[in-house]
């Protein structure tokens, strides 16, 4: 009650008697008495004489009528302060009322100065005589508040000893991450020192070891950094919990006691999750094969490939390569191919592997392009065998169903992720040429095509819309025909976003030109000759 009378007294002396209000920014006078910097220069008004004359003015004080004179005026940056730390002082007073108001009985509207130990509860001392409290065990907030503390304090302490183990796991996971790139960065220089000396078809094998590798250190950074935030939001939600807990040691009796039986029972709730082991044994090994003369020809005579364990994808980028070069051999070579394979492929995994590695061959190296399609078709209806996964071809077009589902994202990528695209992009150009509309299967290649086009003129920079053009260049006259076999106008849709990437595209003069060339190639019948004019000339 005395800091309410002293505040109050402290008050009327800080009240510019003008205002009526605390003063701000408060000036003093020659008299002594103090106003709002406002008040005063509004109570003087504007100056009457000349600018050299102001100060000389004279002016009678509101409170003493004792005359003061315009330069006498003097900022009072003490009372300032005293009537700023009195603000404050009134803010804190009202926050207290306040919580007091909020920590009053919602019943009966009493302090809550008691604690019923049954309940867990404050009540109030009208709630103590209530039936429902009746012989519960009651004690005073003040008397019992200290022991939960302590029980509070302890359970701080306990979620700490969490906290630094937490951290520990933490730091010993950053270091496991950065130990297993040591290693897999060790593991890919010594990948890449021993395909240093090897003939240029080995060089393919060195890219399919270092992409498993690169896979290999993808799928166990990942779990790693699972493990890795999973810790770090356990460590923030015990971060959490501390904090609120130190909250409640850090307030009022009240405060302490309202809830506690449920924060210490949370508290207790909190497990530290150990995450499990992850091996950093990494499992991509490379022996490179010794060379010898003759391995070429074995490779070509397609004999003992399982005896001799040469790797999958060094046996198909030679057969690839072979096909290449002597394309007059293709239909034997394939069929010799595909009868060597039925002793080879004999599980789910080593099918898995064989259609991966001929997609990644045919649509990575644009000189197997041509040859890795016709070779797709033909193991698509010859290379049969009993297994889970299904056939080569069920499994082959699943893998373009893979790569085509994302296909608006590759086209909108990074020059990386786009010259993959592209090189799928003809791949199936090569795979759906020509074009058999008939039925679902032929109807689903168009769409196919179509979606593909789509993807590419979504993005319409230069590298995204040669691929179109070669597509076009490729599949464009089955494409048309197709269409126009189904009753559709799709190529003019076509077409006509293209000559519009033409005209309002940012594109470069040269890639005008290029579209341009196309459009003309279109409107020429893709190239073809007419019957009627074939016909003419062969008569004359």
């Amino acid at each position: 009650m005395a800091l309410s009378t002293t505040s109050k007294k402290m008050r009327e002396e800080a009240t510019c008697s003008i205002c009526l209000q605390l003063m701000a920014e408060p000036m003093s006078i020659s008299c002594g008495h103090s106003y709002c910097q406002a008040c005063l220069l509004g109570f003087m008004g504007p100056a009457s004489s000349p600018w050299s004359q102001q100060d000389t003015e004279t002016f009678s004080c509101p409170q003493c009528q004792a005359p003061f004179q315009r330069g006498s005026l003097r900022p009072n940056k003490q009372l300032g302060s005293l009537i700023a730390a009195l603000q404050e002082q009134e803010q804190e007073q009202e926050l207290e009322q306040k919580q007091e108001q909020e920590l009053s009985c919602q019943e009966h509207g009493e302090r809550l100065h008691l604690f019923c130990e049954d309940e867990g509860q404050l009540i109030c001392w009208r709630c103590e005589r209530d039936p429902r409290h009746k012989g519960h065990v009651t004690v005073l907030v003040e008397d019992v508040s200290p022991g939960y503390r302590e029980k509070l304090q302890e359970a701080v302490r306990k979620l700490r000893q969490l906290e630094e183990e937490c951290a520990s796991q933490k730091a010993f996971m950053a270091k496991q991450i950065a130990e297993w790139n040591e290693k897999t960065e060790a593991q890919r220089q010594k990948i890449q020192v021993d395909f240093q000396n090897l003939l240029s078809f080995l060089r393919e094998e060195e890219r399919a070891y270092l992409w498993r590798l690169e896979r290999e250190k993808e799928l166990t950074l990942r779990r790693l950094r699972d493990r890795e935030a999973k810790l770090g939001q356990q460590s923030r939600e015990l971060e959490s919990c501390i904090l609120e807990l130190e909250e409640r040691c850090q307030g009022s009796a009240q405060k302490v006691l309202q809830d506690v039986k449920g924060a210490l029972s949370r508290s207790q709730a909190v497990r530290l999750e150990t995450p499990e082991a992850v091996s950093l044994e990494v499992q991509t090994e490379c022996e490179v094969p010794e060379l010898h003369s003759d391995l070429r020809k074995r490779l070509r005579s397609h004999q003992g490939p399982c005896k001799d364990g040469l790797p999958l994808s060094l046996f198909v980028w030679d057969f690839l390569n072979h096909l290449t070069e002597l394309p007059g051999s293709c239909e034997t070579d394939m069929k010799q191919f595909a009868e060597t394979l039925r002793g080879r492929v004999t599980t789910d995994e080593a099918l898995q592997e064989l259609v991966d590695v001929i997609f990644e061959q045919a649509t990575s190296v644009p000189k197997f392009r041509c040859v890795g399609a016709r070779l797709c078709s033909h193991l698509c209806h010859n290379l049969t065998f009993s297994s889970q996964r299904g056939s080569f071809k069920r499994v082959f077009l699943q893998r373009l169903n893979t790569d085509y589902e994302p296909r608006y994202q590759a086209a909108k990528g990074d020059e990386a992720a786009r010259t993959r695209f592209h090189g799928f992009v003809l791949f199936l150009g090569e795979l759906y040429r020509p074009l058999k509309i008939e039925g679902e299967k032929g109807r689903a290649r168009v769409a196919f095509l179509r979606g593909l086009l789509d993807a590419l003129l979504s993005n319409p920079v230069d590298d995204n819309l040669v691929c179109a053009i070669k597509l076009l260049e490729l599949t464009g006259s089955e494409l048309e025909d197709a269409w126009k076999g189904q009753g559709k106008t799709d190529m003019d849709t076509v077409i006509q976003r293209i000559a519009n990437v033409a005209l309002d595209a940012p594109c470069s003069a040269d890639m005008r030109q290029m579209l341009l060339k196309l459009i003309q190639l279109r409107s020429s019948n893709w190239g073809r000759v007419p019957v009627t004019s074939a016909l003419k000339r062969s008569s004359t």
